[in-house]
């Protein structure tokens, strides 16, 4: 008797207990509003600091090397968004002789291009320097919605300066600084996580659709969305608001595709487009294989040793973190199903090895919760020495990535 009645008060608890860890989070302590005007300014302060120190490295080693700002502004993805920005998109898909697609500018999402050219008719400025200047306001948005991402899960101010400032200065952050879609996403992405935290169901179904617009790693936020409206609907909390952000999340990824498709007259046209860079989902097979040559140094030779170890080393410590985070009850669960998902995407698809840990930047404040807090506590000076350094790290290392090394960062 003794035996039943314990597994019944077992599974009592256990029943009492589930509901509670997947209800959407209670909000933090409220804040004034001039309070909160104020560490939102100097949260945006703290990222225009560090991220302006490293960008001014990056320029002085691109100088040094003999190479324009123009030049470094147009690298890489920077040049596909801005001469989308200018020409338009394809009208047809090119293929190589063996009949597969070649690279393609239909693979790139049409949010940033659409700003770029909108900011260059109104202001006249080049496309390259429009393109700056959004990825700049963008990236500091983003860094006040960490702070306030911080704030609303109960962390002090310096844990949210601290986050902001680990994420200003982290080794990819130089697609923060040029025309790159990350600032864009990552500011998207950031408030749609502080609406989702707050139960704000139509503002975190709204930002789901526009980060649809900027990259098709959107799926990740989309499919956190509807996770968690779906559970609040199924329990009936909020009314028909989480039916709504059902309803609105997957809008922007379904609208980039037909759209995307529409430019070259078919409906897969993206997917097509997108073969050409190797991003199917193939389980991990990829990844687990570019692992293994780093693991046991075969087809790792000269610049590219730092770049594949940095892959190495943001697989392993994402994963860490994924399970670091759901230990931390602190922690709400749509966060810990976010960058899961994320981590998923980045190990399941084999293209642009390499480009891995940029994959992971706007999704990195949310694994720097840890480390924000327990560095929130260390002596200012020793904190802003640490984000000085990382800073000059960070701007050394983009000018090895946007202009010495071979592949796109």
């Amino acid at each position: 008797m003794t035996v039943v009645s314990r597994l019944m008060s077992s599974r009592l608890a256990t029943s009492r207990l589930l509901p509670t860890l997947l209800a959407p989070p209670r909000p933090g302590p409220p804040v004034e509003p001039v309070s909160r005007r104020r560490e939102a300014a100097v949260a945006a302060a703290v990222h225009l600091a560090v991220a302006a120190l490293g960008f001014a490295v990056l320029l002085l080693i691109n100088h040094h090397l003999g190479r324009t700002t123009q030049y470094l502004l147009y690298r890489w993805d920077s040049g596909n968004y801005l001469r989308v920005a200018e020409r338009g998109y394809p009208s047809s898909i090119p293929y190589r002789p063996d009949g597969t697609p070649g690279y393609s500018r239909l693979a790139f999402f049409p949010l940033l291009p659409a700003l770029v050219r909108a900011v260059h008719l109104l202001t006249g400025i080049p496309y390259a320097y429009a393109g700056l200047l959004i990825v700049w306001c963008a990236a500091t948005v983003a860094a006040v919605g960490v702070h306030v991402l911080v704030r609303s899960l109960g962390g002090t101010r310096g844990a949210g300066y601290a986050c902001v400032a680990l994420w200003s200065c982290s080794p990819y952050a130089f697609a923060l600084w040029v025309p790159y879609s990350e600032a864009v996403f990552s500011a998207v992405l950031v408030w749609a996580l502080v609406a989702l935290v707050a139960g704000r169901w139509l503002t975190a179904g709204a930002l789901a659709a526009v980060a649809g617009t900027v990259r098709p790693t959107a799926t990740v936020l989309v499919g956190t969305v509807l996770l968690a409206a779906g559970w609040a609907a199924l329990r009936r909390r909020d009314g028909w608001r989480p039916w709504a952000a059902l309803a609105l999340a997957p809008l922007g990824l379904l609208g980039s595709w037909l759209f995307l498709g529409s430019r070259v007259g078919r409906v897969d046209g993206w997917f097509e487009a997108e073969r050409a860079w190797g991003q199917s989902f193939d389980f991990g097979r990829g990844t687990a294989e570019v692992l293994r040559n780093v693991l046991f140094y075969r087809h790792v030779h000269g610049s590219d040793d730092v770049r594949h170890l940095a892959v190495l080393a943001v697989v392993v410590l994402t994963a860490v973190g994924v399970v670091a985070l759901a230990l931390d009850r602190s922690v709400p669960w749509p966060l810990v199903v976010l960058l899961a998902g994320a981590w998923v995407l980045m190990v399941g698809t084999p293209g642009s090895p390499l480009s891995k840990p940029r994959f992971m930047l706007p999704f990195l404040p949310v694994p720097l919760l840890l480390a924000a807090r327990p560095l929130a506590r260390a002596p200012l000076g020793v904190r802003w020495c640490l984000y000085c350094g990382g800073a000059v790290v960070s701007g050394w290392y983009a000018a090895g990535l946007l202009v010495l090394f071979e592949g796109s960062p």
